[in-house]
């Protein structure tokens, strides 16, 4: 891997390309992490793609390629969360509330009887529900998470227990359910 990487920052297209496909699995979940529209995620996954690229010189040690992308990737969602959030404010704002009731319907029918990973982790705070892709999808230690977040090493192991224990509550009262 390390190799695809030093021929992609003298822009070999296909080693990137390589890189890409390898590691999008990965990307992917990250973003649905924080973010619920498809095409959010796929916008923030393809920016992140072309930003890295772009950036791919500064990456100092190529053996941390995989946590620099991750670190683009949550930045870009988090700034895609940040304007949605504004424009959820505003149509809130100038539409009714059956509308909006409507729309979570909805969306809940399209997740009933899907019981998998997102679903369980789907009523965590964000904090929580990144710390949980990156430690139980994609294997980071608690270290390399705080790293990658630039948070204390304890804070990430009490988001870990403090979902934890969310989800057992949630199995004690009978199991999962979608709550948005």
């Amino acid at each position: 891997m390390e190799e695809l990487i030093e021929k992609a920052k003298n822009k070999d297209e296909e080693a990137y390309e390589k890189i890409i496909n390898e590691i999008k699995p990965v990307l992917y979940r990250v973003a649905k992490a924080r973010l619920d529209n498809e095409e959010d995620i796929h916008d923030a996954i393809s920016e992140t793609i072309f930003d890295a690229y772009e950036k791919l010189r500064e990456l100092k040690e190529n053996k941390y390629f995989q946590t620099w992308i991750i670190r683009i990737l949550i930045n870009r969602c988090n700034y895609i969360y940040k304007i949605n959030t504004r424009h959820l404010r505003l149509i809130e704002k100038t539409t009714s509330s059956n509308f909006m009731n409507d729309y979570y319907d909805n969306s809940i029918d399209k997740l009933e009887g899907k019981i998998n990973f997102e679903m369980l982790i789907n009523n965590l705070k964000y904090d929580e529900k990144i710390v949980f892709v990156l430690y139980f999808y994609l294997n980071y230690d608690t270290n390399e998470i705080s790293k990658i977040l630039n948070v204390n090493v304890n804070t990430i192991k009490s988001r870990l227990l403090r979902g934890k224990e969310k989800i057992a509550k949630q199995f004690r009262k009978g199991g999962v359910e979608y709550d948005k």
